[in-house]
């Protein structure tokens, strides 16, 4: 049986990078620099005396030309054929068990292609460190999948770098709509934003002018880390175009909390902001793999809760995906995930306990995250927790507060419900508390839970607890009343009862329960709405049924009330009873219908008359 290969169409390859797995054209520096990392390292391994400072310069010609250059490994004849000619062949690999050397930052073998989203060919000049009398070779590679090999022998005049030094320089001609590549600006650009970190120098050239753009250390790593220090870098990594970075404007970061994890050999500096973000936010990091940017996205390594942190992170033995944009997910970045959250939770917990002041002033800003932050960490709920603040009848309360108060502690659960229900609860003194902000239901619930207190909603507790029944005489005595008023209100969907509550000056108590609200919400809709949403509102309002509940609660302790349950004339009783339901109505905040505002305005008016009269 005759065995046949597969053939790769360089072209398409190409296509599928460009358009699939590189997010833009602008990795191709980022390819370059990783390119020209691994060889240094990899002539660092070599151990034979022939290694030497790695150094990467950036020549820059005319805006249209690129001449990359590393101080490298350097490829011989053989190697060029197995490494650049078949795709997903890596130099990097050792070609006895397959694995990647762990200092190498390229791992697929197809880094060099992504120079074609910006050029019609690559040529590339090299000369190994491998033996004294290597030749230069000049490999030049188009995307149709053909390419060519010159050997220049000792020395090469369009190559002088390679005379004397191995290495390899890759030369790139823009093609036609890629010129922006490839001016000094944008080089310097992604060099800064790719190479950042970089051990050894990374130098532009340009018009017989140099330009290092790299401090060739990282600041947390070696000695005992300066936070002053910190946060000047934080503030030149993150600064928009433009900015004034020197000392004096250092108010971009709160504070900043270094961090390290054995697993994955990760570390790095968690920036916290100085500003308020959203819990849904999405911070933009620097993840580095092996000093050379990585991607801006923190996913499955930045706790998500952290979204008030901008982190400078970087892994060195971290695996990358193929298009060496995110990590790969197994145990070990998983480890690290988990050793970066516990440096962020030991920060917050020592700064509450150590410096409350500062604590408060970081709970101030952040008060949304770190609520969010207290639900998914154990750790930190009974602190953070105990700095929530919470709306009552007896004022703004800290969660502290509400567990060593010794009572059950009560909620409503929509801001309408405290609303209607607060003046009840602050006249008795009980307090009710509003949980409809965000989180604050489930910190009050967790609150119940680690504390061993009662929770409860408005609905499961008795509201007539609150109120008296009227002795049998006076039940008497307001009984018609009470049927004339049922009476009234049963077409607002309605009934009426009468007790005895505080406080004294309020004559009326509407009460509504969820269902009955939301049937209230159909009917004004319906009100205001089109033709062809009325049978859509209706069966809305099916759905509901009519075991809803709104009851008017009158005030017998009001002397008006008291005024009103005496008279005799059903078309007086009528016409004020209405007014004071619509009164209710606003009182509780709810609006009114077209036809309750009519009926208000027409009963006003004829109160008016009959006070004339």
């Amino acid at each position: 049986m005759e065995d046949f290969r597969f053939k790769v169409n360089l072209g398409g390859m190409i296509e599928i990078l460009s358009d699939h797995l590189y997010s833009s054209p602008d990795v191709y520096i980022r390819e370059l620099l990783q390119n020209g990392v691994d060889a240094i390292n990899a002539r660092k391994n070599l151990g034979d005396g022939t290694e030497t400072a790695g150094c990467i310069t950036l020549g820059i010609e005319d805006g249209k030309k690129l001449v990359f250059t590393d101080n490298g490994l350097g490829l011989t004849e053989a190697e060029i054929h197995q490494f650049l000619a078949i795709i997903g062949e890596s130099s990097k690999r050792n070609l006895t068990d397959g694995r990647i050397q762990t200092d190498y930052i390229g791992r697929f073998g197809i880094g060099l292609l992504s120079c074609f989203m910006v050029s019609d060919e690559i040529k590339m000049y090299t000369k190994s460190c491998k033996s004294d009398d290597a030749p230069v070779l000049e490999w030049r590679g188009k995307p149709d999948g053909t390419y060519n090999i010159i050997n220049h022998g000792a020395e090469c005049k369009d190559a002088p770098f390679f005379n004397e030094n191995p290495g390899t320089q890759v030369v790139l001609l823009a093609k036609q709509g890629q010129e922006d590549y490839f001016t000094k600006e944008t080089i310097k650009r992604l060099v800064i934003y790719y190479g950042m970190l970089l051990p050894f120098p990374i130098i532009i050239k340009q018009g017989g002018e140099e330009e290092q753009i790299n401090p060739v250390y990282l600041p947390w790593e070696g000695r005992e880390t300066n936070k002053n220090e910190l946060m000047l870098f934080g503030n030149m990594m993150f600064a928009e175009p433009g900015t004034d970075i020197s000392e004096g404007t250092m108010q971009r970061f709160f504070d900043c909390v270094p961090f390290h994890s054995e697993e994955g050999n990760v570390s790095g500096v968690a920036y916290i902001v100085n500003y308020a973000v959203q819990p849904t936010a999405k911070n933009g990091h620097r993840i580095y793999l092996k000093n050379m940017l990585l991607t801006e996205k923190g996913e499955n390594l930045i706790p998500d809760w952290a979204v008030f942190t901008k982190c400078i992170v970087n892994a060195m033995d971290l695996r990358p995906t193929a298009s060496r944009e995110g990590f790969y997910i197994d145990d070990v970045l998983s480890k690290a995930r988990n050793s970066i959250e516990d440096s962020l939770i030991e920060y917050i917990r020592d700064m509450a306990e150590t410096e409350p002041e500062i604590f408060d002033r970081f709970f101030s800003i952040h008060r949304l995250s770190l609520m969010s932050l207290a639900l998914v960490s154990p750790k930190l709920f009974t602190i953070i927790a105990d700095h929530c603040e919470f709306e009552t009848t007896r004022g703004m309360c800290t969660g502290y507060t509400l567990r060593t108060g010794n009572e059950p502690l009560i909620y409503a659960p929509t801001e309408s419900k405290y609303k209607q229900l607060s003046q009840l609860f602050f006249a008795q003194d009980k307090m009710l508390i509003n949980v409809s902000y965000v989180y604050s239901y489930d910190i009050l619930r967790e609150l119940g839970e680690v504390y061993d207190i009662e929770v409860m909603a408005v609905e499961d507790w008795n509201i007539e607890d609150l109120m008296k029944d009227l002795p049998p005489d006076a039940q008497d005595e307001t009984f018609d009343f009470i049927r004339v008023a049922g009476c009234v209100l049963k077409q607002y969907d309605c009934r009426a009862e009468i007790k005895n509550f505080p406080p004294a000056n309020q004559p009326v108590f509407y009460l509504i329960d969820e269902k009955a609200l939301f049937k209230r919400q159909i009917v004004a809709a319906r009100a205001n709405a089109d033709s062809m949403f009325y049978n859509m509102l209706d069966a809305f309002a099916e759905d509901i049924g009519d075991d809803t509940a709104a009851i008017l609660y009158f005030n017998y302790e009001n002397p008006l009330v008291k005024r009103l349950a005496a008279q005799e004339n059903e078309a007086d009783i009528k016409l004020l009873v209405e007014i004071l339901y619509i009164q209710a109505l606003q009182i509780g905040g709810f609006p009114l219908h077209n036809n309750e505002l009519g009926i208000l305005n027409r009963n006003i008016l004829a109160l008016m008359e009959k006070g004339m009269d």
